[in-house]
C-alpha cells in the first residue's frame, strides 16, 4: 500500500437539516452540567433524528440499544439500526458490522465475518479499521516479520486521520526500537489529537518521574502539571483534542537539548 485510503466523502448520504438539529439538541442537552432536559427526551430527540436517516443519531441509537444506556438492552433493536447504516454504504457501517459480529450482537459471534467486514472498512478510509488492523497485523509478526511493517505503515494512514491510539502505538513502537526523536514526536503529535497516554507520557518526561525516559527534556514541572490537567478533562469528555498545546500549556523552562 503505496497511498493510504481515505473516506470518500461522496459516498454519505446529504443529511436531513432537521435531523442534525434534532441530534445536536439531544447531544448537547446529554453533556450538560447539569442536565437541562430529561433522559427520556433527550432519547426521543435522538429516534426522530434516527428515524429521518441521520446516520450519527442512528449509531447513537444502536450503541444505546446495545449498552442499554437510556432504554432497557435489546440487541435485536441495536442490530436494526446497525444494519440500516450498513445499507447507507458508509465505512462507518461497516465499522458497526466488525463490532456486530465480533460481540455476537444480535447474531452468533462470526471472527471471519467480523474481519472481513474490518478489511472493507480498512479499504475505505476507516480510521478505526486501519487502526484495528494494523494492531492485529502488528501482533502477528512472529508469523511473519512483513507484517510490522504492515502494521506500522495502517496505524500511520490511521494516525493521518486524526487516530488518538495510533499515535500512541506508533511512539510506543519506536520507544522500544529506541527511535526517541521519532517516538517523542509521535506522542506529541498524539497529545494534540488528545490521547490520555500520550499526554500522561509527555507529563511524566517532563517531570522526570519516576525513572521514565526523558526525551532529553529538562526538567519543566508547571508544563508536567499542565498536562496532567488537561489528561483528567479527558476523563469527562473523551473527544477533546488539544491541537494548540502548545499555547494551554506554554514550557516555562528552556528546552535547548528538545528532541524535534
Amino acid at each position: 500500500m503505496n497511498t493510504c485510503p481515505k473516506p470518500d466523502q461522496n459516498r454519505y448520504p446529504k443529511p436531513d437539516a432537521q435531523a442534525m438539529a434534532l441530534y445536536k439538541q439531544a447531544i448537547e442537552a446529554r453533556n450538560s452540567k447539569p442536565q437541562t432536559m430529561k433522559q427520556e427526551q433527550i432519547v426521543a430527540l435522538i429516534q426522530q433524528a434516527a428515524a429521518k436517516g441521520y446516520w450519527p443519531a442512528m449509531h447513537n441509537l444502536a450503541v444505546s440499544y446495545y449498552e442499554g444506556y437510556g432504554f432497557e438492552e435489546n440487541h435485536e433493536k441495536a442490530l436494526y439500526w446497525f444494519r440500516a447504516i450498513e445499507k447507507l454504504d458508509i465505512p462507518e457501517g461497516y465499522t458497526d458490522m466488525m463490532m456486530v459480529y465480533d460481540k455476537g450482537i444480535g447474531v452468533k459471534s462470526d471472527p471471519d465475518k467480523s474481519r472481513e467486514y474490518m478489511l472493507k472498512a480498512a479499504k475505505a478510509g476507516d480510521a478505526d479499521s486501519l487502526f484495528y488492523l494494523g494492531h492485529d497485523l502488528y501482533g502477528r509478526q512472529d508469523e511473519h516479520s512483513a507484517y510490522a511493517g504492515y502494521g506500522l505503515k495502517l496505524w500511520q494512514c490511521a494516525a493521518e486521520q486524526g487516530h488518538k491510539q495510533a499515535h500512541f502505538f506508533l511512539a510506543l513502537h519506536y520507544k522500544v526500537k529506541k527511535q526517541l526523536p521519532t517516538a517523542y514526536r509521535y506522542y506529541v503529535a498524539g497529545a494534540k489529537a488528545g490521547d490520555g497516554s500520550c499526554l500522561m507520557t509527555l507529563a511524566e518526561a517532563y517531570a522526570h518521574s519516576n525513572k521514565k525516559e526523558t526525551f532529553n527534556l529538562d526538567k519543566d514541572l508547571d508544563r508536567a502539571r499542565c498536562f496532567y490537567d488537561l489528561n483528567v478533562k479527558l476523563r469527562t469528555n473523551p473527544d477533546l483534542a488539544f491541537p494548540n498545546l502548545d499555547t494551554l500549556c506554554p514550557g516555562t523552562v528552556p528546552q535547548p537539548n528538545e528532541m524535534k
